[in-house]
């Protein structure tokens, strides 16, 4: 899945559980399979997707957790909106 296509709230936070799945799922299988190279690449395709997803949408939004932006000067995690207040648009 191509980040491009999340230009809106709700598709961009969609694409990152979609990312953070698929890398629950190959976590899973390369706990059994820890020489599967495909399986391997997978992952970190998906951990990439995922990053550069939610790297985005914390650039837009805010952020998603509270270990977000750690390396900031502010504490911006309780000066926003809450993410179950946030909603979609």
């Amino acid at each position: 899945m191509s980040i491009s296509c999340c230009n809106d709230k709700k598709n961009l936070f969609q694409a990152i559980n979609q990312f953070g799945f698929a890398l629950s799922d190959i976590t899973l299988f390369l706990d059994t399979h820890p020489n599967d190279q495909d399986a391997l690449d997978y992952y970190h395709q998906m951990n990439h997707m995922y990053k550069k997803a939610s790297a985005e949408y914390e650039n837009q939004y805010g952020p998603l957790t509270q270990f977000a932006g750690e390396d900031d000067d502010v504490w911006k995690w309780s000066v926003q909106k809450w993410p179950w207040e946030r909603g979609y648009c």
